[in-house]
């Protein structure tokens, strides 16, 4: 046992059992819970870190999530992009508000499924359970201080030993976000198709997304969404197809290793959920511009892009636009 760590808790299974993990492995433990609700400590949070038998440090910092989540997600609905909150949060707020109170000798630890290699973050060994993903926009200041101890194992394993080892946790997993991301908005509007015309009205811009299908109604065939326009409050659909995109342009990038030279070949994940796949990446006007090999389904503008090469998370950012096909263009 040697070193100090701060522990990021939330009361959920992953903490709670890197948590018990650090207890094991480090010399000193506290544990920081980052209250972004402004609603205090969860009982669930004081019963790990009771269990543990350690300090707990309470950061508040509802007015940071607010400003750099809640209302940067809403400007971001209002232009018409799709915004991922909870990369955001890890960039702008959780970690980097437990970085801001690491002593020198600490090194701060999270429950993601990811691995490192010096400073370079890899996908955690658990393929379904990696969020390399949502840690593709924290500065690498940040994750070069970080430590990831789930990283080699599986969400299986690990709810079998915090079972086993009777450790207290949350069993409800936190999946949706902890805030209404529609909140306030409404502003109904056009559902028109490829060719302009109207065939359905909706109730608000922000309750879409590229390549939604859900919520659309019946068009007498499967219908997706194809943009979302903030200008003229209108909901384009189309179909699969119709979603399809060669390339797309990412901005604010956040570098942790740049490739030698440019354009380079490098694998590109556009959603959580979504596979990477092979690109050709080039850099010029401080943006990435990214060609798929082949077609990529619904990449929608505010979404994350993050950038590997095979298992190394090599840079993040925002999606700004997407090249469609020169077939779609000239419809």
């Amino acid at each position: 046992m040697t070193g100090s760590a701060l522990v990021a808790v939330s009361g959920g299974l992953d903490s709670s059992y890197a948590l018990n993990l650090c207890v094991e492995r480090y010399r000193h433990v506290r544990a920081g819970y980052v209250d972004t609700a402004g609603k205090g400590v969860p009982p669930e949070v004081r019963k790990t870190v009771d269990s543990a038998g350690v300090e707990l440090v309470i950061v508040d910092a509802a007015e940071r999530f607010g400003r750099e989540v809640v209302s940067w997600s809403e400007k971001m609905l209002m232009r018409g992009l799709t915004p991922n909150p909870c990369a955001r949060c890890n960039a702008k707020v959780k970690l980097l508000a437990l970085h801001e109170i690491l002593e020198p000798s600490e090194t701060l630890v999270t429950g993601h499924y990811v691995r490192k290699n010096g400073e370079l973050v890899l996908r955690g060994r658990d393929d379904k359970k990696d969020q390399s993903y949502f840690l593709s926009l924290v500065g690498g200041e940040i994750l070069k201080d970080c430590a990831f101890p789930l990283g080699e194992m599986s969400k299986e394993n690990v709810r079998k030993e915090a079972i086993r080892l009777k450790i207290p946790f949350r069993d409800r997993e936190s999946m949706d976000l902890c805030f209404n991301l529609t909140a306030g908005f409404g502003q109904s509007g056009s559902v028109i198709d490829l060719s302009g015309r109207e065939v359905g009205r909706h109730s608000g811009i922000t309750n879409y997304t590229i390549g939604q299908r859900k919520g659309l109604g019946a068009y007498g065939r499967r219908m997706y969404v194809v943009a979302v326009n903030p200008v003229d409050a209108t909901v384009t659909v189309g179909q699969r197809e119709d979603t399809l995109s060669l390339g797309c342009t990412v901005v604010d990038m956040n570098w942790f290793r740049k490739p030698e030279r440019f354009p380079a070949r490098a694998l590109v994940q556009t959603r959580y959920r979504r596979m990477a796949v092979p690109a050709t990446l080039d850099f010029r006007n401080r943006s990435l511009h990214i060609e798929f090999s082949e077609p990529e389904e619904a990449v929608a503008p505010g979404q994350v892009c993050a950038v590997y090469l095979n298992t190394s998370l090599i840079a993040g950012g925002i999606i700004s636009s997407t090249e469609k096909p020169d077939w779609k263009k000239n419809e």
